[in-house]
């Protein structure tokens, strides 16, 4: 059986990061994967995550195809 942590650290001027894994982590070989955030890079926020809750809580609306539209009325 695997076991998977995932937790945020803070990598300090001396390039160190320590690690306390839940009691419940079996001792033994493990792999740890590093992967730094870019610098310039800001934290992802999504600014319109209201506008698509409001938009997927609106009805469907029907739809026609363009063949069923009558485009004479268009050349009047």
């Amino acid at each position: 059986m695997m076991h998977a942590h995932k937790l945020k650290v803070t990598v300090s001027d001396t390039h160190q990061v320590l690690v306390r894994l839940p009691d419940d982590f079996p001792p033994g070989e493990a792999e740890v994967t590093v992967i730094s955030r870019a610098v310039d890079e800001p934290a992802s926020v999504d600014d319109f995550a209201w506008l698509k809750a409001w938009s997927a809580s609106l009805p469907s609306s029907p739809t026609i195809p363009l063949e069923a539209i009558d485009r004479s009325e268009l050349y009047r």
